[in-house]
């Protein structure tokens, strides 16, 4: 098991965060929302899956630190949108044979 592997599967969110991130990933756009979510100039290149996977990561446990000291900064929406593209760059880098990623684990922790 790799050592993202380890992180992503030790990753508790609550539940209601992780489904509805589940449920945008039907609709999910790299290209549009990947820029926007890690702050990335228009006409950027975007990073390789892993990369821009390393850097969601980061910003979710900065998007949960938040959450839970009830942060003025913390909104909902946006960490579902990380969430999502966190998921996403997993399946992307799940889908490279050398690769091994295990989705994102869900809690009852609130």
């Amino acid at each position: 098991m790799s050592a993202l592997s380890q992180r992503l599967d030790t990753t508790i969110r609550p539940r209601l965060l992780v489904v509805s991130a589940r449920f945008a990933l039907e609709s999910y756009d790299r290209q549009a929302l990947l820029p926007r979510l890690l702050g990335l100039p228009m006409g950027t290149q975007l990073p390789r899956p892993g990369a821009a996977l390393d850097a969601l990561i980061a910003l979710e446990y900065a998007q949960e630190a938040a959450r839970k000291r009830h942060g003025a900064g913390w909104r909902a929406a946006r960490h579902v949108a990380v969430i999502t593209a966190m998921l996403y760059e997993a399946q992307y880098c799940a889908e490279a044979p050398e690769a091994q990623v295990v989705p994102l684990a869900v809690g009852r922790e609130g």
